[in-house]
């Protein structure tokens, strides 16, 4: 995906790192961005491209898509998706592009984000280079992508897709700290090791400059010029003259430049004067036609917005609205196995929406004491929290409606008919009073698939998840028979174990923090 050989150039300056270690730390704790979450920006269309390896069932690719929100929500991450726009390139890779949006998936996929509570956009251009803006920015902190043009685009951190069928990721697979393969883990890419690593060593310039040499989604590159020649040309320094030159274009144009440039570089291919190529190049010839410079523009002066707003992290997941989705999506929509698969990938996401929330109800009243006993309030909160025992925020019902259900959500069951509230109890009622969702911690951890992370084992009891996801189900499919359904007969709500970062809990929980220690 995009310039093709450049990850294999950039492999060197990549980081193995945890992706819950990154969230956690980076995100919760550090809280740079008063949401206790680490933000990432996700091209939508990659997505889609990935989603058509899921095959057989019901909207497969939807399937997929929806396992993937599930998985990044169990961690204190905020994603922000954006969608190619109008302004995108036309031909890319020799293909003509689509209209924008106009992508089968978008409608079914932008209904899950809205359930899930994830904001999505859509780009002037290109999402890719949409989000190196927001990156470079700082309203995301990273991008999430396998396309290697983010850096081009001027992105500051990637994190690369974590999915092993990906085939930069066979070849160069995630590493835990034991030196093992790890699915819990991701390369992760920052622009000053790249710029700074001594076999990498590509600045912005350099890296546009390579694009253009070796080719990518726009345009072929120069026959002849691989990796080794690009990475030694792009090192000499010539894609910074380049991006100077085309940034002065308002002053002086580009092609003025680009003659004594062009002769430049032929010197080097002919003398490796500087000592950066693998050897001296006699075969190949930098054209006149080189750069082409509607490709240079792409690269160094993508369309995008002008002005930005931060990622707004307003809306609640809404667990009616996401089984209820699945119920009129998915072949297994029926309740037993509904319940059956959210116990499995999606209570963990709830449990960690939920403490993410709460622990910024906590952040406010630390602002609100700190601002009542005279200090004020100069700079964001920052480091976990140690609240008292009668100071807990904790999970309760209430707690759990206001961050796992839209305010509607009441009114629109009200309006599931008298026949199905007759032959059933409202689940609602099941929401009133009990226990916390989380009720003790029994075990601690430092795990290597988190980076040694410490985390508690906390039990849980699902009720109240129970009962908000089967508030809208309708019963459109019909429960198999005994034997058919047999494997899904779980009780649903019997206790659950599941690793808690151990941060949040003290901020949200300290009363299970207390009675464990």
């Amino acid at each position: 995906m995009g310039v093709q050989g450049l990850w294999e150039v950039l492999q060197p300056a990549g980081q193995s790192r945890s992706l819950r270690h990154l969230a956690v730390v980076d995100g919760l704790e550090k809280n740079a961005s008063e949401k206790r979450a680490y933000r990432i920006g996700v091209d939508a269309s990659l997505w889609f491209q990935h989603s058509y390896s899921s095959k057989g069932g019901e909207n497969p690719q939807l399937r997929l898509l929806f396992f993937r929100l599930a998985r990044l929500s169990e961690l204190p991450l905020i994603p922000l998706f954006v969608f190619d726009g109008r302004e995108r390139p036309k031909v890319k890779r020799g293909s003509k592009k689509g209209k924008a949006g106009s992508h089968a998936l978008t409608d079914g996929f932008k209904r899950i984000l809205g359930h899930f509570g994830y904001e999505w956009r859509t780009a002037i251009g290109e999402a890719e280079a949409e989000l190196a803006y927001l990156n470079r920015i700082g309203v995301v902190d990273a991008v999430l992508t396998d396309d290697v043009d983010a850096f081009i685009f001027g992105a500051r951190v990637v994190i690369k897709n974590w999915s092993k069928d990906l085939s930069g990721n066979r070849s160069k697979p995630a590493l835990n700290k034991d030196e093992k393969e790890s699915k819990h883990h991701v390369m992760i890419f920052n622009v000053n090791d790249i710029q700074t690593h001594p076999s990498v060593g590509l600045t912005r310039g350099g890296l546009i400059l390579f694009a253009l040499l070796k080719g990518g989604d726009y345009d072929g590159g120069i026959e002849k010029v691989g990796e080794k020649i690009a990475r030694g040309l792009a090192r000499c320094g010539f894609g910074d003259q380049l991006l100077a030159a085309y940034e002065r274009r308002a002053h002086q144009p580009v092609e003025l430049f680009l003659a004594q440039w062009r002769i430049e570089m032929n010197a080097e291919l002919r003398t490796n004067s500087r000592g950066l190529l693998p050897h001296r190049v006699m075969s190949v010839t930098i054209p006149n036609t080189f750069p082409d410079l509607e490709v240079l523009e792409n690269y160094a002066n993508p369309k995008r917005a002008t002005h930005h707003v931060q990622v707004r992290d307003v809306e609640s997941m809404d667990l009616p609205r996401i089984a209820r989705f699945c119920e009129d999506s998915f072949e297994w929509g029926y309740k037993a196995k509904i319940l059956y698969r959210f116990r499995t990938v999606l209570w963990e996401a709830c449990v960690m929406r939920v403490l993410r929330r709460a622990a910024m109800e906590m952040d406010e009243k630390e602002k609100s004491r700190r601002i009542a006993n005279g200090g004020g309030l100069t700079q964001a909160i920052t480091g976990s929290l140690t609240p008292s025992r009668a100071e807990t925020i904790g999970t309760s019902t209430d707690i759990l409606h206001r961050y796992l259900r839209n305010p509607d959500s009441s009114v629109r069951a009200a309006f599931l008919g008298s026949a199905r509230r007759a032959a059933a109890p409202d689940p609602a009622s099941a929401l009133t009073g009990g226990p916390p969702l989380l009720i003790r911690i029994d075990r601690t951890r430092q795990h290597v698939s988190t980076d040694h992370l410490l985390e508690y084992r906390v039990a849980i009891k699902p009720g109240p998840l129970v009962a908000l996801a089967s508030e809208d189900l309708t019963g459109k499919r019909p429960e198999p028979g005994d034997k058919a359904g047999k494997e899904y007969q779980v009780d649903s709500q019997s206790e659950m174990l599941m690793w808690v970062p151990a941060s949040i809990l003290r901020q949200v929980h300290p009363d299970l923090v207390e009675d464990w220690e």
